[in-house]
């Protein structure tokens, strides 16, 4: 995990860097920022670290995110952003996703095996159907992000225990935090698509370690792109 000295100096980069462009007129409330690469890039941070700088950003107000159309700057940055509760809310939210991602680690791939047992024919054409339009948006530019969450609740749905069920719905805003427009990309949509076909794969074939490990490397792989790291699990 990046520690919290690390996030404070990528918030004040970030601050100090658009802070400038606007003092020189390069950037004006209402334009748009530059790609998220060139950013990284111009600012010297990392994307992931970029894009949790930027969901502290947009959860107050300052950039907004415009799917399919870039980031755009809301309003000037007052200086008591740069304040360390701003660096402490940016450490808790990253503190958060881990939590999420681990407790996706724990559950989501015995769910798996559980549904490669259980699932109906009926639900697994469900999945393929919601796996299609997730593709067919990603190849159109448009938001599929919510088919993500869809498939994963079918999923959860087709483990046929109603516990699970209830659990995973109720939790569902939660684990939307790990699907922030912030924390995407186009190669995770992709590889979220890809995750879903093998996960798929695994369940029309009735393997249930298929199925599970499909659904565990899933999850690494979230966690890759989130964070650019991933624990693997024991066998």
């Amino acid at each position: 995990m990046i520690s919290k000295e690390e996030k404070k100096y990528t918030y004040t980069v970030l601050i100090e860097r658009i802070s400038a462009m606007i003092r020189t007129g390069e950037l004006v409330p209402g334009n748009r920022l530059p790609p998220e690469r060139k950013l990284a890039e111009m600012f010297g941070v990392s994307r992931n670290s970029l894009r949790q700088a930027f969901q502290a950003l947009a959860e107050r107000g300052i950039i907004e995110s415009r799917q399919g159309d870039g980031t755009y700057l809301l309003t000037a940055i007052e200086t008591p952003l740069t304040s360390d509760a701003i660096a402490d809310a940016i450490s808790e939210q990253s503190g958060l996703l881990h939590e999420i991602v681990e407790f996706r680690r724990i559950v989501e791939p015995q769910l798996t095996a559980l549904a490669a047992r259980r699932i109906t024919p009926e639900a697994l054409d469900r999945l393929k159907i919601v796996v299609c339009d997730q593709q067919r948006a990603l190849t159109a530019g448009r938001d599929a992000d919510g088919f993500d969450a869809e498939f994963h609740q079918l999923l959860a749905e087709s483990a046929g225990n109603r516990v699970l069920s209830k659990v995973m719905a109720t939790i569902q805003s939660i684990v939307n935090e790990s699907r922030s427009i912030w924390l995407q990309s186009s190669e995770r949509r992709l590889a979220s698509v890809e995750g879903h076909l093998r996960i798929i794969d695994a369940l029309e074939a009735r393997d249930t370690e298929t199925a599970r490990l499909a659904m565990r490397d899933h999850i690494a792989e979230i966690e890759q792109h989130i964070f650019g790291e991933q624990q693997q699990e024991p066998e």
